[in-house]
């Protein structure tokens, strides 16, 4: 995996997180992504002719996926795409933060909404959600994971792999939010792994402390 990328919150608040060297952190910023997109494309595939005419194409999704990570009030996000013979894998992971439910009333229903178990149906790739509880660095985190079907708009939803991951910050009235997601549902259980290990480097830093949770 990938040195840990750290994004301060407030002034006071950080956190780490690492994904595998192959994936693509995006730059959120408006101002900037569109450049900074283009320049890590660009980078990753130079020497590789196939890839390398494919480039702006790659910019495009990166820039997509950047826009609604951006509008979704995410402060993180890499995404990956492997090529296969059966098409490309891909996933993202997104951080964001939130006031507790108990602080603001407004995000309640929203995590009320993600936390809900919905029970399996006799098809494997049918929508679900497991609740539970994950050990992320020493943390008891509630996790939910399964298969969701997520708007898009226009009444129109696409179905995805998701593990959705609050990691609490008490003494700051805060959650961090890790939402990992994939579209390709063949690969269900190894993605909900891939998911897991990589919400697993997530760590809070204290910035006025120095130190990591």
């Amino acid at each position: 995996m990938s040195g840990p990328a750290v994004a301060g919150i407030e002034g006071r608040l950080a956190y780490t997180i690492s994904v595998p060297e192959t994936w693509f952190e995006l730059d959120l910023e408006p101002a900037t992504r569109e450049a900074s997109i283009r320049r890590l494309v660009e980078e990753r595939v130079r020497g590789n002719d196939t890839m390398w005419e494919q480039r702006h194409a790659i910019e495009k999704v990166l820039g997509e996926q950047a826009r609604t990570a951006h509008e979704s009030g995410a402060t993180y996000c890499a995404t990956f795409s492997i090529a296969t013979d059966e098409g490309p894998v891909t996933g993202t992971v997104m951080v964001s933060l939130l006031m507790d439910p108990a602080y603001a009333e407004d995000e309640s229903s929203v995590l009320q909404d993600v936390l809900r178990s919905v029970p399996r149906t006799g098809d494997e790739l049918d929508p679900y959600t497991e609740v539970g509880v994950a050990d992320v660095g020493g943390v008891e985190c509630v996790r939910s994971k399964g298969i969701e079907d997520a708007p898009i708009g226009d009444g129109n939803f696409v179905r995805n792999i998701s593990m959705l991951t609050v990691v609490p910050v008490p003494e700051h009235h805060r959650l961090f939010l890790v939402a990992c997601s994939s579209p390709v549902l063949t690969l269900h259980e190894q993605l909900l792994d891939l998911f897991d290990a990589v919400t697993g480097t997530f760590r809070v830093v204290r910035l006025d402390e120095g130190g990591a949770r």
